[in-house]
């Protein structure tokens, strides 16, 4: 059976935060949904490589910080599913890839992470309860 691109974000966006329920204590996965919610808005106003390098700067490449995990699960996403965006190089870090690509790759990857964060969001604000006490 043939599934579309949305059926394999959602069910990609269903292990990310099962993932978190099942690796983070309550407050990092309330921490998590959060940052779900405030990262499209983040994209959106100042820019995917903007938008990626604050969480990549709060993340800090550790995987129990929310900001971290959400990053590496976006840049998971684009090397399993959109690597042709990414370039000659693919092991490079998704920011650093980013903010190289010409307009149009630009565009498509901004638009494809928005769309992979919907489904994300949708998802931890059925499964993740409550929001965090400090932010």
């Amino acid at each position: 059976m043939i599934r579309n691109i949305e059926q394999v974000r959602a069910k990609k966006a269903y292990g990310f935060v099962n993932e978190i329920k099942r690796d983070f204590q309550e407050e990092n996965a309330k921490k998590y949904k959060s940052y779900v919610k405030k990262l499209p808005m983040l994209i959106k106003s100042n820019g995917l490589g903007a938008a990626l390098s604050f969480a990549l700067q709060k993340g800090k490449n550790d995987k129990d910080n929310a900001w971290g995990r959400l990053y590496n699960q976006i840049n998971e996403w684009i090397r399993e599913n959109k690597s042709f965006l990414l370039g000659d190089n693919p092991s490079d870090d998704l920011a650093a890839v980013v903010i190289s690509r010409n307009s149009s790759e630009y565009r498509a990857l901004t638009i494809e992470i928005i769309s992979l964060l919907t489904w994300v969001r949708r998802f931890a604000e059925g499964l993740i309860e409550g929001e965090p006490d400090v932010d």
